[in-house]
């Protein structure tokens, strides 16, 4: 009888070769994360390999693992800063964007965090009704200007406003398709970090759009 842990080694070796030479796909970048939990002692050198990838393929595998992992919080920082965005449906990329959601809370500083962010971000201030609940967005994309234009006047006070919302259950940090909500394995503290890639990326975007 073949033993798993033996083949999933041997498998796991192969894909890590494989990285080497070329971007894995995204079925190999998943198979990787699904076999290295019969062998742990590679988990340190699969998170590598997947941060070197800096691919939309690489970031959905490492999200599969523990973010205490030393190369996971890492390899995400990466893909960020390089602007790697999510698969649609359609297979095509989505639109890079940042977005934060979150929900009325009875916390004693809602009201000042709710004031900051209408006053920050004006016409990209939304306010939702979901299922009889309000909810607040605020975001960034491309648009007209430049996105390192938008990035510059509200940067500050975004990464003061994730901070602080962060404390709040139901909060959520959009970056370019991926979601990661403040009570998931990926708290703010490894948040903050992908926060910044993201702008460090978006203030280099200084190509001007009509639209």
């Amino acid at each position: 009888m073949n033993d798993p842990r033996t083949e999933a080694m041997h498998l796991v070796a192969d894909l890590l070769k494989q990285a080497e030479r070329k971007a894995l796909s995204a079925e190999a970048c998943l198979q990787m994360v699904e076999q290295v939990q019969f062998v742990p002692g590679l988990l340190k050198r699969v998170a590598h390999a997947l941060s070197a990838q800096r691919s939309a393929a690489s970031v959905e595998a490492l999200l599969g693992l523990a973010p205490n992992i030393p190369g996971v919080v890492e390899g995400l920082y990466q893909a960020f800063a390089h602007g790697v965005t999510r698969k649609c449906i359609d297979g095509e990329d989505c639109v890079p964007m940042l977005a934060l959601d979150f929900r009325r809370s009875r916390a004693r500083t809602f009201e000042e965090l709710l004031h900051r962010a209408h006053a920050a971000f004006t016409d990209r201030f939304e306010v939702l009704d979901v299922d009889g609940k309000l909810h607040y967005r605020v975001g960034l994309q491309a648009g007209r200007g430049t996105l390192a234009g938008r990035v510059s006047a509200v940067s500050h006070d975004l990464q003061w406003l994730h901070r602080s919302l962060g404390k709040l259950k139901g909060t959520r940090l959009w970056l370019n398709g991926w979601c990661f909500p403040s009570e998931g394995p990926f708290t703010v503290a490894h948040q903050v970090h992908l926060l910044r890639a993201w702008l460090g990326w978006a203030s280099t975007q200084t190509h001007t759009r009509t639209a």
